[in-house]
């Protein structure tokens, strides 16, 4: 008998030791962005990401008590960096703790797909708005473990041509020109936007190659003047980016009654500072909110998510905050907001995931396919799904820049003005 209580006291003290194995394994994920390299320094982004992580362990709860050991690493934009940061750390930790990676470029989940979707399945997150990546039909079949945090290209820059279609006036067809860089960013989702323009009925009067390395832009405009092109849609840059200054500054002496367009990266508050009044008037088809006006006490506080954005900030990096655009300071909410919603992005999946009894990569893969959510109030209230593994919703911002007297010179001051409200692409009677 004495025997017998022993096995069972034994039997029981077995179990507990096993549910603490289980209890005590730790939730990891993996994050990089490009923190510096060849956009530059932009440690906003870490500060926002770190900001947010801290914060959900903490007052957020983690995930549902259980805290995310959470790894940053720079990326420097570089997809070999990108891959060889990933492929070490899966060395290092195992696939029942390591549940979640996040990156940022296109050229690093190409490279990474076998080993992210066939190897580790592992779901990912991304930066990248691809359209073969992410495409509404296929993408996902193709790689079930890739996410990505926008609108792909395809819709960004359709969504442009349908706005076209609805508001142009005047005689005969809208005329559009599709200037993009001769990159696999300005080629992904140009084809279909002037495949869908010709179906629709609209004269693509012309399409130029711009490279990044460009030091003037006369030849572009003169080409898109003798075209009489009354909208351009300019795609594959960034707003940041020396080219693009002086295609704008170019196209408002050559081509000043021409619609210029164009896609998400091309929206923030550097555009305004880099471009002045040749920025004024374009239209973005943008995947957030705008963030950060010029000064920063003029931006629009009426988004739920914007306002905690800027909350965070103040809080978290008061000091940042305060400096601005000067040394140290945080130059572009934007940059901040990356990090931020990256961190409760994965928060998110991983409390549902959780919820659901299935805190594994499988369990995280299954919560982000089943996930409706408003994003903290992101979309004005409104809800997306993840089932087409992207982000879906859009909303398109007119550009509002002025030159204001400061001292002896003048300074650009401005934001971005909404002209539509949120579009869900998965919705669009295309």
């Amino acid at each position: 008998m004495k025997g017998k209580a022993i096995r069972i006291v034994m039997a029981l003290l077995l179990i507990l030791c096993l549910a603490a194995s289980v209890s005590a394994k730790e939730i990891i994920v993996l994050s990089q962005f490009p923190l510096s390299g060849p956009l530059g320094a932009l440690p906003e982004i870490g500060w926002g990401y770190i900001d947010g992580m801290n914060w959900l362990n903490k007052e957020g709860g983690g995930v549902n008590g259980k805290p995310i050991k959470w790894f940053m690493e720079d990326m420097r934009y570089t997809p070999n960096v990108e891959v060889a940061n990933f492929t070490k750390f899966t060395s290092q930790h195992g696939r029942d703790e390591f549940l979640m990676a996040s990156g940022y470029i296109t050229g690093g989940i190409i490279a990474l797909a076998e080993k992210v979707n066939k190897e580790e399945k592992i779901p990912w997150i991304d930066g990248s708005y691809s359209t073969e990546m992410f495409e509404a039909v296929g993408g996902q079949a193709k790689y079930p473990y890739y996410y990505s945090m926008g609108a792909t290209y395809a819709p960004q820059m359709k969504i442009l041509v349908k706005w076209i279609l609805d508001n142009h006036k005047g005689p005969g067809k809208a005329r559009i020109g599709f200037v993009y860089s001769p990159t696999a960013y300005g080629r992904d989702g140009t084809p279909q936007a002037i495949a869908y323009a010709k179906e629709k009925g609209l004269d693509v009067v012309a399409e130029i190659e711009y490279p990044y390395t460009a030091t003037a832009a006369t030849n572009e405009c003169m080409t898109l003047r003798k075209a009489k092109a009354q909208y351009v849609i300019y795609h594959g840059y960034t707003g940041t980016m020396g080219a693009t200054a002086i295609f704008f500054k170019t196209a408002k002496q050559v081509i000043p009654e021409t619609q210029l367009m164009g896609t998400a990266y091309m929206g923030g508050r550097f555009p305004i500072l880099l471009m002045g009044e040749a920025y004024d008037g374009f239209i973005g088809a943008y995947c957030n909110p705008f963030y950060d006006a010029v000064p920063r006490s003029a931006t629009p506080m009426d988004n739920a998510w914007v306002k905690m954005v800027h909350e965070f900030a103040q809080k978290y990096r008061g000091e940042e905050y305060k400096k601005d655009i000067q040394g140290g300071g945080i130059k572009d909410i934007t940059l901040y907001e990356i990090g931020l919603r990256y961190a409760f992005m994965i928060h998110k999946a991983l409390v549902e995931a959780d919820k659901a009894g299935d805190l594994s990569r499988d369990g995280v893969r299954k919560a982000l396919d089943n996930l409706v959510w408003d994003f903290k109030g992101m979309f004005g209230g409104k809800t997306f799904s993840f089932k087409s593994h992207s982000i879906p919703m859009l909303r398109l911002y007119r550009a509002k820049v002025k030159l204001v007297a400061m001292g002896d010179k003048k300074v650009p001051t401005g934001l971005q003005a909404p002209i539509t409200d949120w579009i869900n692409t998965d919705e669009v009677k295309w």
